[in-house]
């Protein structure tokens, strides 16, 4: 009995780590991008998690500190594979990105450039978009159904979100008022806490292994928001305060977590890389991802605590349809600039018809059609 009980943890764990490092290797096109694959692998072909589970974990991931995907991904390895799962998970999901990001730092600091990817890498926005599309498809039928308030509540953060107003602030707004509405008819009362995450000081002058990994640690910890939040705190820490890396040279590592796939904060294995090699891009990659190891044990016990409280579940609710409202204002701006020449436009019609009619096709066979669509296109 104990040999097939770790037969069947051991498998699972295989499954867990193949899953991972496939999404770590197709994770293009931003958040939005990256949950759009994830959902597709882990909820409609894995069936690990059920939809509304999956939007609560989204929903959630948005409200904390840290990437998004990768907190998404390491609940989902919890949910099939207990805590070493969400440890598996985590790690090959940031694997590939951390490879390929020391690769361009080793041709970087060779050649002074950039490989040249832009011929693979024009197709990939158009598939990515065409699965971000299905995905706000596949979610928001499920989500708003519930009621007309979360139908309301999905307008107001998209047009908010569309303005330009804070994405935290939103998502957080519709669940409160969700949740107010449903006081206002049962009368109910309500009382939420606040997570705090510590903050890890460092003083200033002079290169040391433990510095640069305490300033990913850091920025891992408080990071809110998108690339370009990450940016400024690698601007402010590496390049202002410490003087490590030239402005230019941020602006190259930002690039390189855009163009990889994964999340961008892969941009600091690069930053890392510059500034000590090997060992300062392996140490700035766990710094900046090792928050998010922890975040998950504490978000996997609320998500569960609270999928058994009716009202938690309302205010989840209210969140799950911000954020379905978030990821569409995304793809409509992933659609603006898909179909500015007629080859993106080509591309993603192509893309959005397989993913639409087929649900078996793979997500990796859908990004791969894009790329070497795209490369072709590029050369007629």
């Amino acid at each position: 009995m104990a040999q097939e009980i770790a037969d069947s943890t051991a498998k699972r764990l295989k499954e867990v780590a193949y899953s991972s490092l496939k999404l770590g290797c197709i994770g293009f096109g931003g958040i939005a991008g990256m949950v759009a694959t994830i959902e597709n692998e882990m909820v409609v072909r894995r069936k690990w998690i059920d939809h509304q589970h999956f939007m609560d974990v989204l929903s959630t991931s948005y409200i904390i500190p840290g990437p998004n995907a990768v907190e998404i991904v390491m609940h989902c390895g919890k949910e099939r594979g207990g805590r070493p799962g969400l440890i598996v998970a985590g790690i090959c999901y940031i694997l590939p990105a951390m490879l390929i990001c020391l690769l361009f730092g080793y041709f970087y600091r060779q050649y002074s450039a950039l490989p040249d990817v832009q011929a693979l890498i024009f197709g990939i926005r158009p598939a990515t978009t065409a699965l971000v599309i299905a995905t706000v498809i596949r979610l928001s039928g499920p989500t708003l159904k519930r009621s007309n308030t979360l139908i309301v509540l999905c307008l107001l953060v998209f047009a908010g979100s569309l303005y330009g107003l804070n994405e935290v602030l939103l998502i957080l707004a519709a669940g409160a008022l969700n949740y107010m509405v449903y006081v206002s008819r049962d009368k109910l009362s309500f009382y939420t806490g606040l997570l705090f995450l510590p903050y890890v000081q460092q003083n200033a002058s002079g290169f040391s292994s433990i510095k640069l990994f305490s300033i990913f640690l850091k920025i891992g910890a408080v990071l809110y928001g998108s690339g370009y939040v990450l940016f400024a705190y690698m601007d402010e820490s590496l390049v202002r305060h410490h003087h490590w890396l030239t402005r230019q040279q941020l602006m190259d590592a930002i690039a390189v977590g855009q163009i990889t796939p994964g999340p961008i904060l892969s941009s600091a294995t690069f930053a890392g890389y510059l500034i000590n090699g090997v060992p300062g891009g392996v140490l700035a990659t766990i710094g900046i991802f090792l928050p998010s190891f922890f975040i998950s044990f504490f978000l996997h016990k609320i998500l569960s605590s609270a999928r058994k409280s009716q009202r938690l579940r309302i205010f989840l609710d209210g969140l799950s349809a911000a954020s379905v409202s978030v990821i569409a204002v995304v793809g409509l701006h992933l659609l603006t600039a898909s179909v500015e020449t007629w080859r993106g436009a080509s591309i993603l019609a192509a893309c959005l018809a397989l993913t639409l009619f087929s649900k078996k096709i793979s997500t990796v066979f859908i990004i791969l059609a894009g790329s070497i669509g795209g490369f072709l296109l590029l050369r007629l």
